[in-house]
Order: C-alpha cells, then sequence, then structure tokens
C-alpha cells in the first residue's frame, strides 16, 4: 500500500497544480479554459503533448506487448514513430496559422469552415466514438496495476475510479492551461522514471547484451520477424499496425488542441518535430523492459501482462524506488486521459452543442464541457468493467477508427476539389466498416482484436482497418470528384489556400 500512498500523493500535486492556473485565470474566458488564450511556450507545449500521448499504452500496454511479441512490437513501433513529427507538421502548419487567425477552438471548427456544419456536427461523435477504446485503455491499465500493487487488497473495480476521479477533478478546475501543467511536470517525471526502471532492469542481470542473451535463449520466438518466423509480425500485420498508429496519432484531438494553444510558431515546429524524437527513446525502453520482464517473471498472458511494468520494477528497485517508477507510468495514463477527455468536452462544446445553440455564453460552453469531462468518465468506467483486450490493442483500435478522418483534414488543406459530400462520405464509410469489423469479429468468434488488427485471408492477407482506411480514402477522392463544390467549399478556398501559408 506505500505504492498507492506515493501515487496518491502525485495525484492530490496534480490537482494543486491545476487550481494554481484556475487562480491565475485559466477559466475567465472560453478562449482561455480551452486553449490556454494562445499562450503556451514551446517547453510547456513539447512536454504536454507528450504526456497526452505516453500513456497507460506506452507504459503498461507497450511494455505488456514487449513482453508477449518481443522486438516485432519494437519494430513497428519505430516504423510509426519516426515519420509522426514530420507528417505531423505537414498536415498541422495550417491548423496554427489558421486556428490563430480564426479563433478555433475545437477539431471540428477547420472541418467546419471547409465542408460546412454536417462534417462539423459529424467529427466530434467520429473522435468521441474513436476515443472511448483509449481511454478505457487507460482506465482499464491504471486498475490492473492498483491490484496488483495493492496485492489484491483493492480489486479491479475499485481501482477504475481512481484516475477518473483525479483527472476530473483538475480537468473541470483547470482547462486547457490547467493540464499543459500538469502535464509537463508529469511528462518530466514519467520520462525520467521510464529511464530509471530500464537500467535497474537490465542491471539485473549485468546490462543489456547480457539480459538479451537469457531471454534468446529461452525465448528466440521473440527476436523474429516476418511471415516466416515472427509469432504475429508477419509484413502486413507490421505496416498495419503502423498505419493505424501514425496517422491516428495525427487526427486524435491532442495535435488540434495543442497548435491552438501555441504561443509561437517556433513553439508548434518545436514541440511537433520534438515529439516523435523522444517517443521512440522512451517507447523503445517500455519495449524492453517488457521484453527483460521475461527474466523476472514468468506466464503472464494477455491482460496480465500488462502488469509486467510494475512487476518488474517491484523486483529490481527499492520499494520507493519502484513506487515512483510505478507512478510515473500512472502519471502517463492520467496525463493522456486529460488530453483526450479535453479534447472531446471541447468538440462537443465547442461543435455540437454550439451548432445547436449559437447564442451559448462563453460561461455556458466551459460549464457543459465540465459536465461533458464527468459524463465521459464514467462511460469509460462502465466499459472497462471487465477487460477482455489488452491494454496496447484496444488503443490501436481507437487509432485505427480515428485515422479515418485523415482523407478529409488533407483535403481542406491541400486538395481545393474536396468537397463536403466527399467528406462525409469517406468519413462514415471509413468508421462504419471499422465498427462493422469490430462487430463482425464479437459475434463470429474470430474476436475484435483480431478482425481489426490482424491479416485476414478474405482480406487479401490485409487487417480490417487497412481495408476501411483504403476503402474511405477512395470514397473520398470519388465521391469529391463526383459532386460539386458548394458555396461552402468554394468560399473556404480564399482562406484556406491563400498565399500567405505558403
Amino acid at each position: 500500500m506505500f505504492e498507492i500512498g506515493i501515487i496518491t500523493g502525485i495525484c492530490l500535486l496534480s490537482v494543486l497544480i491545476s487550481y494554481a492556473a484556475f487562480r491565475r485565470g485559466a477559466s475567465r474566458s472560453a478562449d482561455d479554459y480551452f486553449v490556454a488564450g494562445s499562450g503556451l511556450g514551446y517547453f510547456v507545449l513539447i512536454f504536454s503533448l507528450l504526456a497526452s500521448f505516453l500513456s497507460a499504452f506506452a507504459m503498461f500496454g507497450i511494455s505488456g506487448m514487449g513482453y508477449r511479441w518481443g522486438f516485432g512490437a519494437l519494430f513497428v513501433l519505430t516504423v510509426n514513430l519516426v515519420p509522426l513529427g514530420f507528417l505531423w507538421y505537414f498536415l498541422h502548419r495550417k491548423t496554427f496559422l489558421l486556428g490563430r487567425a480564426r479563433g478555433w477552438m475545437s477539431m471540428g471548427a477547420p472541418f467546419g469552415e471547409r465542408y460546412g456544419n454536417g462534417m462539423r456536427a459529424i467529427i466530434p461523435i467520429v473522435v468521441l466514438v474513436a476515443s472511448i477504446p483509449y481511454l478505457v485503455a487507460q482506465v482499464q491499465g491504471i486498475a490492473i496495476m492498483i491490484e496488483a500493487m495493492s496485492e489484491g487488497v483493492i480489486p479491479y473495480e475499485a481501482g477504475l475510479f481512481f484516475a477518473p476521479t483525479f483527472v476530473a477533478l483538475y480537468l473541470i478546475l483547470g482547462g486547457m492551461k490547467g493540464a499543459a501543467w500538469v502535464n509537463t511536470v508529469q511528462g518530466i517525471f514519467f520520462t525520467v522514471m521510464v529511464f530509471v526502471l530500464f537500467f535497474a532492469v537490465m542491471a539485473r542481470n549485468g546490462g543489456f547484451g547480457p539480459t538479451m542473451d537469457i531471454v534468446h535463449e529461452k525465448h528466440p520466438e521473440l527476436f523474429q520477424l516476418g511471415a516466416a518466423g515472427g509469432k504475429i509480425w508477419s509484413y502486413p500485420m507490421i505496416f498495419g499496425f503502423a498505419a493505424a498508429m501514425c496517422l491516428g496519432c495525427v487526427c486524435f484531438p491532442q495535435p488540434y488542441m495543442h497548435a491552438y494553444s501555441s504561443r509561437s510558431a517556433k513553439g508548434f515546429k518545436v514541440m511537433i518535430l520534438a515529439f516523435g524524437a523522444i517517443c521512440v527513446v522512451v517507447i523503445s525502453m517500455t519495449t524492453m523492459i517488457g521484453i527483460a520482464g521475461r527474466t523476472l517473471v514468468t506466464g503472464l498472458e494477455g491482460v496480465e501482462a500488462d502488469k509486467i511494468y510494475g512487476l518488474a520494477a517491484a523486483q529490481t528497485l527499492p520499494d520507493w524506488a519502484a513506487a515512483l517508477a510505478v507512478a510515473g507510468a500512472f502519471a502517463a495514463a492520467m496525463t493522456t486521459i486529460i488530453g483526450v477527455v479535453f479534447g472531446n468536452a471541447s468538440n462537443i462544446a465547442n461543435d455540437l452543442y454550439k451548432l445547436l445553440r449559437p447564442q451559448a455564453s462563453p460561461k455556458e460552453l466551459v460549464r457543459l464541457a465540465r459536465v461533458c469531462i464527468a459524463g465521459i468518465m464514467v462511460v469509460c468506467i462502465l466499459m472497462a468493467w471487465i477487460p477482455n483486450i489488452p491494454v496496447a490493442e484496444l488503443a490501436v483500435i481507437a487509432f485505427g477508427i480515428m485515422a479515418v478522418t485523415v482523407f478529409p483534414l488533407w483535403g481542406a488543406y491541400f486538395w481545393k476539389r474536396a468537397t463536403r459530400f466527399g467528406a462525409i462520405a469517406g468519413t462514415l464509410v471509413g468508421v462504419g466498416m471499422n465498427l462493422m469489423f469490430l462487430v463482425w469479429g464479437l459475434l463470429g468468434g474470430t474476436g475484435a482484436k483480431k478482425m481489426l488488427l490482424a491479416p485476414q485471408e478474405f482480406l487479401l492477407n490485409l487487417n480490417g482497418f487497412l481495408v476501411s482506411f483504403i476503402v474511405a480514402g477512395a470514397v473520398f477522392l470519388a465521391v469529391s470528384l463526383a459532386t460539386r463544390p458548394g458555396p461552402t467549399e468554394t468560399k473556404s478556398l480564399g482562406l484556406f489556400f491563400h498565399p500567405s501559408l505558403d
């Protein structure tokens, strides 16, 4: 229970940080609450964005994936992360420039100005549907670890309430500025603790090389790649995982909200390009912690493998240091919940609600966003009550669903011929097919995880996500070419393709 006490203390400190942001005026207006008055410097932006993505997925989920699948997990994550910063900058440079000029505060804003209110209403719904599995992964990962650290004294069901309670508190109090402050402090903290745990785990067997030699001797399959040898990492599987994660990251709420919150163009560029590099280092370490965990703990399967991060800390560090290492992973999970929940609450308030009630006051929008934060947390607790999909796979499913919105995003900024009909049709078809494969897997006995993420023979050895993604892109292009741009699309060209943006 000593570890739980330390984690609770860190959570209470987070609430105080958020309250400090509130006292300094982070909630004086809708602009302050939702985008921190567009006043965040690049140091805060870098660690806030880093913390909002490096989550229970990156700590518990990725170490569990390394434990189960070996270096294939590291390879697919590297393929995803290396181009990520450059892709983000390419796609979201106009998000920053136009967001500053137009006062955007939600994901739906650019889609609404480019395609009209229909697309602006669809985006918050799609984002919420895609975000739920990702949020459930965070809540589930934290509850599993609390149960493991307390040795069953705190059951899994009780642990589900831990992070949502604190997250709701400091998001309701501090808004985007409070979230950024908390994310920055926690981002630095968990990055340091990953380094500490990595070196401690490797030192247990005399260093990185000797540790990997021991794992290879007992589990050579963890070092195999490709269809000929890998347990699961055929090349279509690698490409499917990497594409879902890379493109899904670009389309999640966090890049939009941080672009709107940046104080300067330099801060935005540094934030985006630094993110991928730091992620490669941190995630590589958590993956190898999981692989090395095979020398420390045996017999973990499925969801149970997500405990390896905490179990490795308990076996290689003093009690107080192990508590801090696991607390770092908790901090990572909570900061991600902050980013995703806040982005969804902002979308619902500024897109859906404002379309229904254009005269809504700023205070009314802030109040609704706070209610949405609490509501989303309740839904996630209910859905995580019976865990049956590991944290890593839950996160990738979420990325895959969200990735289909990359086509209307690209069309908004780079293709003058894109139409609202193409954007709507491509998005709905892509999300609909992902959900169809999800239900098909659940009802047909294949399993939702395998249907969406594993290559299927009847899909030409592609996974469900890639098929959905390809079809969504084809529909977007075909329908856009078959329909004429309306008044909204035509009018928007002067803004989205203004020469000054080049």
